[in-house]
């Protein structure tokens, strides 16, 4: 990939990072009911649950950060149902 299409992300900590352009990983569509929404991020946050528990059982330091980066994942999601939430 030539140098000029490459789209640098900001990181200060590493200039030679190189990411693509940002996309949402976890988003909610128009249309998608709220309630299945939440049901999928359930499932997500089962999953993350999962890797804590493993990998403070193995001593897998990678599987811990990767639950706590899903966790806040799914948070950002569900924030974002929220807000989306006809109010009352």
């Amino acid at each position: 990939m030539p140098k000029d299409e490459i789209v640098t992300g900001g990181s200060e900590c590493n200039p030679d990072h190189r990411y693509g352009p940002s996309r949402r990983l976890f988003t909610s569509i128009p249309g998608i009911p709220t309630a299945q929404a939440k049901e999928q991020a359930s499932k997500l946050i089962e999953c993350a649950r999962y890797l804590n528990h493993t990998g403070v059982m193995l001593g897998d330091h990678r599987m811990v950060v990767a639950s706590h980066h899903l966790n806040a994942m799914v948070r950002v999601l569900v924030d974002q149902l929220e807000d989306e939430r006809p109010q009352s």
